[in-house]
């Protein structure tokens, strides 16, 4: 993951990370040089400190009479991050009993390119199989982070992932990257993949996402909902090719 990436994961803006980079290069430093360096102006500077501040990222010391900023060490994240995960173990037991577990399905709309990713969180979560039907090209565009966590994952027959995507150069070179005995993927051709959007199901989950310019994904969370989007997933599989 990029370093941008993982301090916006973080929660700093985009002017935080410049100036939380540039006090990493300076060590301690002045508003002023924080200001050169960082190229954000020096009244921002100061707001912008005093929040890295609050965050933790930088601490603020009195050096012969002048006010100098020092960053925390980079190795903070991960202690900030373990300490999240600590609150989360220990929080998610009551936040699931919160849930609408019975009635009616759930809806979630999940607008913009950057929010798509979300919509397939929980799919790291759950146990089974995870199937898709897309543009293998499009796709990994659009869900880049979510397809760079499945690096990390153990596929098994606890987890399983198949994929029908279009026959194309472009998916053939994905098949051999990634398939494995528990990671398969089969070829359709175009004229059999008619529709624009992609399809996940996962648990008692689907998803449909428009790849046109409106980037935006449902899902819907519906046990009798993801049963026929699966069964329709089998049909289309014995349609198709394999590697």
């Amino acid at each position: 993951m990029e370093i941008q990436d993982t301090l916006q994961s973080f929660g700093l803006e985009e002017k935080e990370k410049k100036i939380y980079l540039a006090l990493l290069e300076l060590g301690d430093s002045t508003v002023l040089q924080v200001s050169r360096k960082s190229g954000v102006k020096r009244p921002t500077a100061y707001l912008v400190l005093r929040s890295l501040e609050e965050k933790g990222f930088i601490s603020r010391v009195l050096q012969d009479k002048k006010t100098v900023y020092s960053p925390q060490h980079p190795q903070k994240l991960i202690t900030e991050a373990e300490l999240r995960l600590k609150e989360l173990r220990e929080t998610v037991p009551q936040l699931e009993t919160l849930m609408q577990k019975e009635g009616k399905p759930r809806v979630t709309i999940y607008e913009g390119k950057i929010q798509l990713d979300r919509a397939y969180d929980e799919a790291f979560l759950v146990k089974g199989e995870i199937l898709f039907i897309s543009n293998s090209k499009v796709s990994l565009e659009l869900f880049a982070k979510s397809f760079n966590k499945l690096q990390y994952k153990i596929f098994s027959p606890e987890f399983r992932f198949r994929e029908i995507v279009d026959e194309s150069q472009e998916s053939r070179a994905y098949a051999q990257k990634v398939s494995g005995p528990y990671r398969e993927i089969r070829f359709i051709p175009k004229e059999l993949l008619p529709f624009e959007t992609d399809i996940g199901i996962f648990g008692n989950n689907a998803l449909i996402t428009s790849v046109k310019k409106e980037y935006f994904t449902i899902r819907i969370e519906s046990e009798e909902i993801a049963q026929a989007f699966r069964t329709i997933f089998e049909l289309m599989w014995r349609a198709t090719k394999e590697l």
